[in-house]
């Protein structure tokens, strides 16, 4: 092996051009289109690049293309499930795949986003995924810089989306729970406009309304705060048995809001489904936690591969995906006596 004349304990392409005997460019080009260089030169080159674990400089190589291998996801919520595996099955694609994808931690803050949206922009990432929050109108002016996809975030027909089929799913809940005698169903949301948690709420009204159930708005608890995370199911238990009548069957807005509830309960010494029924949504606790909550799965793999193809692979008019989840039975929710 040859000494190559590098100074931080990296090798440059440089040293790699010296050792070959040929110039910079041609090291480009093995690399990036060795279709265009001679078999002999290419063998050479990439004897080198094995031999000395030649790793491209991937910052200075953004600099001269378009674009990088990199793909952005804008994340809501760090502390839910559900975005946790969806970075998990998005993150393997893009490996899969040779890109990287970058984690933007916005917790839905205006001026977060706009960071990382400039950041994103800078670096040339070839996508930006958009998860849960408010629409800004942050990312409007660069729809046509970079493509923009989103899953659950109202986009106003400017990217395309990804989503599951949230309000259908809530009315196979509400037949669920109608056919186990339950007529006294709440619902527990959010006070701020997330997309995919009004889509359930409408579903929710709407299947209420389609047997003829009265829609009570005791029933319904909207904290003025994002409302999908753990402390909001704690306290819409104590909303809940506060009331004279309180609901024979909760439907949650996500499992963790769910699970929220289920501590809560036992805490208060409130059995479920003895007291009342439960129902979460997402499908992410299954693992950890248990008896099994009863709760709509959402198709992660699914919803991650949609949204890494429309990322690197925009359509030039922007679609919508939906994508069908599946209701899981599991050991929250019990028949009652018909009244």
């Amino acid at each position: 092996m040859q000494n190559p004349e590098n100074h931080n304990g990296f090798i440059g392409i440089r040293e790699i051009a010296r050792l070959a005997g040929v110039s910079t460019a041609t090291v480009s080009r093995v690399i990036n289109t060795p279709d265009k260089t001679s078999p002999k030169v290419r063998e050479r080159v990439e004897e080198l690049i094995k031999e000395y674990n030649y790793i491209p400089n991937q910052t200075i190589k953004n600099v001269f293309s378009k674009t990088s291998n990199s793909i952005a996801i804008f994340i809501y919520d760090m502390d839910n499930p559900f975005f946790i595996t969806l970075i998990k099955e998005l993150n393997q694609i893009c490996l899969d795949n040779k890109y990287t994808l970058l984690i933007m931690d916005t917790e839905n803050q205006p001026e977060r986003e706009k960071d990382y949206l400039e950041y994103c922009i800078s670096n040339r990432c070839a996508g930006i995924i958009l998860t849960e929050g408010l629409n800004y109108n942050i990312f409007e002016p660069y729809k046509n810089q970079i493509p923009i996809v989103s899953m659950d975030r109202r986009t106003k027909g400017l990217y395309s989306t990804v989503r599951s089929n949230n309000r259908e799913m809530i009315h196979k809940i509400i037949d669920y729970l109608y056919n186990l005698n339950h007529r006294k169903i709440g619902f527990i949301g959010s006070g701020k406009k997330f997309d995919s948690i009004e889509s359930r709420f409408r579903g929710y009204k709407e299947a209420l309304g389609n047997k003829n159930l009265q829609i009570r708005n005791e029933y319904i608890y909207l904290p003025d705060k994002n409302g999908l995370d753990f402390e909001t199911g704690q306290t819409a238990l104590g909303y809940f048995m506060s009331l004279s009548e309180p609901p024979t069957a909760i439907v949650c807005s996500c499992d963790l809001v769910a699970l929220g509830v289920i501590n809560e309960a036992a805490i208060k010494n409130i059995r479920i489904p003895d007291t009342f029924s439960l129902v979460g949504f997402d499908g992410v606790l299954n693992k950890i936690h248990y008896p099994q909550i009863t709760t709509v799965k959402q198709n992660i793999p699914v919803l991650a591969k949609e949204l890494f193809e429309l990322a690197v692979n925009p359509p030039e008019v922007p679609v919508v995906r939906t994508i069908e989840a599946t209701f899981i039975h599991g050991y929250t929710c019990m028949q009652i006596d018909a009244t």
